[in-house]
């Protein structure tokens, strides 16, 4: 199912009008839309997804200095967000796989032991002839990693929609 935030924001006009209340339950608990889960590997590897909402990814945002590697998808040219990108982190050079997740927003956290890795995302809704699978060298180290990944969809930002659904750093 294809979920980019120009979607969600269309449909959630409504709910952001009644934000106040909702936002009140969101601190009560923050990962109500956010995926946890442990992954199965022996270096013990934790992720989150999630961030549908600027809300969401605001909540989960304030959590990126607890993990070591923090990823945004996003489309290019617009910025923006994805969802539903298919993400693999192999460590390296044994290409072990350590974490395999579908995002459930924009932003994936992970704790990822100090190293190489190769990290593969892909999105499935392209615009023709554009790749659905990126593949990047990561090196994580002590400190919180960070990077972006843009694939070519078409998606557009409407105009009257926040800034904060979109990636500032747009290619």
């Amino acid at each position: 199912m294809r979920r980019t935030l120009q979607h969600i924001a269309v449909t959630t006009a409504a709910g952001l009008a009644m934000a106040g209340a909702a936002f009140a339950a969101q601190a009560a608990s923050p990962s109500v839309r956010m995926h946890d889960q442990r992954a199965a590997s022996a270096q013990d590897v934790v992720v989150r997804s999630g961030g549908a909402s600027v809300e969401d990814f605001a909540a989960l945002n304030r959590e990126a200095s607890d993990y070591s590697l923090k990823l945004i998808t996003a489309a290019k040219g617009s910025g923006a967000y994805l969802a539903d990108v298919d993400v693999v982190v192999r460590a390296l050079p044994s290409l072990e796989p350590v974490l395999e997740h579908r995002t459930e927003g924009p932003l994936l956290l992970a704790t990822l032991p100090p190293g190489r890795y190769e990290v593969t995302a892909t999105y499935g809704q392209v615009l023709p002839g554009a790749s659905m699978t990126q593949r990047r060298i990561v090196t994580v180290g002590s400190g919180l990693t960070q990077m972006v990944m843009y694939w070519e969809t078409g998606d557009q930002v409407a105009a009257e929609s926040p800034g904060a659904y979109r990636t500032h750093d747009v290619r």
